[in-house]
C-alpha cells in the first residue's frame, strides 16, 4: 500500500514539473509555429527576416555555411517545400485519383485532319472531379506532352495545329476552375483541401498521374504552361512535381515567377495578392503586408526548386496590366534562384524573356515557348542568350517610362 501510495506521488510530482515547464516556455511553442532558417527570429510574435538589406537565401544551411554542391540542394527540397506550403501555397493535399470517365474520342478537324480528341472526367476522393480535354496525333507512339491550363472547352491554343499536324504533342487542356473558383468560395465538392493555386497545381499532378496510364503519352516529357493566375500554378504545380520536365508561366505575376517585395517598382501587385485574392495563398502573407522586406521568404525559392529541370518565364512591359505582374521583381527573383541551376551546371534551364506590350499571352510568347519546348523534348536548335538577358539589357526597357 505505502508502495502504491509512493509511486502515486512521483507521478503527480511529474505532472506538475511537466505543466509548469510548458507554462514557463512560450518561446518554444512559437518556435513551433514557423520553420527556422537562418536570418529569422521571432519579434512580437511575428517571424520576421532580419537582413533587410538582402533578400532571404533559400541556400543557407542552419549555421549559416552556403549550399555548394547538388547533393547538399537536394537534402534542402523538402525544408524549402514546406516553408513555401506555410507562407505561400498552403497544405498540399493528398488525393489519389478514384476512377476516370472518358467521352468517345472523335476526329478534331478543327484543330488539324491528323487530330484526336475526347473529354474526361477526373474523380478523386469519390465524387469530386474536374475536367480536361486530350487532343493527339492519330497515329501511333508515344508523344511528349503539353498541359496548359484553359477554363474555356471550346477555346483551342494557337499552338496545337502545328504541334498536331507534326505528330509532336499530345495537347491537354485542364479546366482549372473545374478544380476550383478563381473567387467564389470555395465548395465541399471542390479542391478545398487547400489554396487555389495549390489546388489548380495538385490536379496537374493528378492529371500526370491519368496519362500514366495512356499508351500514346510520353510521360518522361511532360510540360505545364499557364497564363498570369495559372501560371502562378504552372510554377508549384512543377515545384512540388518533378515529373515536369519544363515548366512555361506567362506573365504570371506575384506568388508566381514574380515576388512578394517589388524592388521599388511602382504599380505592382506584390504582397497585397493577400488582400485581393485571399483564397488564392497563404493568409500568413498578412502577418507581412506592411512589412514585405521581412518576409522570410520569396519566389525565388520555388524558382530554384525547379533546377536542374526547364523553367521559362516570359514578361511583358508596358500597357494593360503589364506593371501589375511586376517585370522588375521577377527579373530579381530570376537571377536570385540562378545559383540553384549553377550548382547543376544548368544555368541554360534558368530562362527568361521580355516584350513589349501588354498582359496577355500573345504569338510571340507561344512561339518563345514552343521554341524552348522542341529544343529540350526535339534537339531543334535554339539560341539561348536572349532568354539569359538582364532586364536592363533590353533597350527598350532602359529608354522606357520607368
Amino acid at each position: 500500500m505505502r508502495k502504491n501510495k509512493i509511486i502515486l506521488l512521483i507521478l503527480y510530482v511529474l505532472l506538475i514539473i511537466l505543466i509548469n515547464c510548458s507554462n514557463n516556455n512560450p518561446g518554444n511553442i512559437e518556435e513551433q509555429q514557423y520553420i527556422p532558417q537562418p536570418g529569422m527570429s521571432v519579434r512580437d510574435d511575428r517571424v520576421v527576416w532580419t537582413k533587410k538589406d538582402d533578400i532571404p537565401s533559400p541556400f543557407l544551411h542552419d549555421d549559416g555555411s552556403v549550399v555548394n554542391s547538388p547533393v547538399e540542394w537536394e537534402a534542402r527540397r523538402e525544408l524549402i517545400k514546406k516553408i513555401l506550403e506555410e507562407y505561400v501555397y498552403g497544405p498540399r493535399p493528398t488525393l489519389p485519383i478514384e476512377h476516370i470517365e472518358t467521352g468517345k474520342e472523335y476526329p478534331d478537324y478543327f484543330v488539324s485532319a491528323n487530330a484526336i480528341t475526347y473529354h474526361a472526367k477526373i474523380f478523386y476522393d469519390n465524387s469530386r472531379c474536374f475536367n480536361i480535354r486530350v487532343t493527339r496525333p492519330s497515329g501511333n507512339g508515344r508523344y511528349p506532352v503539353i498541359i496548359r491550363y484553359e477554363n474555356n472547352e471550346d477555346f483551342r491554343f494557337p499552338i496545337e495545329k502545328e504541334c498536331i499536324d507534326n505528330n509532336r504533342y499530345v495537347i491537354v487542356a485542364l479546366n482549372h476552375l473545374s478544380v476550383a473558383p478563381e473567387e467564389e468560395q470555395i465548395l465541399e465538392n471542390q479542391m478545398h483541401e487547400s489554396k487555389v493555386l495549390m489546388s489548380w497545381a495538385y490536379a496537374a499532378s493528378l492529371t500526370v498521374d491519368y496519362l500514366e496510364m495512356l499508351d500514346f503519352a510520353d510521360c518522361s516529357k511532360i510540360a505545364v504552361a499557364g497564363m498570369s493566375r495559372t501560371g502562378k500554378s504552372a510554377i508549384c504545380a512543377a515545384v512540388y512535381d518533378e515529373r515536369i520536365a519544363i515548366v512555361v508561366a506567362n506573365s504570371s505575376g506575384a506568388a508566381g515567377a514574380s515576388g512578394f517585395r517589388n524592388f521599388g517598382e511602382k504599380s505592382t501587385q506584390a504582397i497585397n495578392i493577400v488582400r485581393h485574392q485571399p483564397t488564392w495563398v497563404s493568409e500568413k502573407l498578412l502577418e507581412y503586408i506592411d512589412n514585405p522586406d521581412e518576409l522570410p521568404v520569396d519566389m525565388h525559392f520555388a524558382r530554384a526548386l525547379i533546377a536542374p529541370r526547364v523553367i521559362l518565364t516570359t514578361e511583358a512591359y508596358d500597357g494593360g496590366g503589364a506593371k501589375w505582374a511586376g517585370p522588375v521583381s521577377t527579373f530579381r527573383i530570376w537571377e536570385a534562384s540562378d545559383y540553384a541551376f549553377e550548382l547543376y551546371g544548368k544555368t541554360v534551364n534558368n530562362l527568361i524573356h521580355l516584350r513589349r506590350g501588354v498582359h496577355d499571352q500573345l504569338k510571340e510568347d507561344y512561339e518563345r515557348m514552343m521554341e524552348v519546348i522542341n529544343h529540350v523534348f526535339y534537339g531543334d536548335s535554339f539560341e539561348s542568350t536572349s532568354y539569359r538577358k538582364n532586364i536592363y539589357d533590353y533597350e527598350f526597357y532602359r529608354y522606357g517610362q520607368y
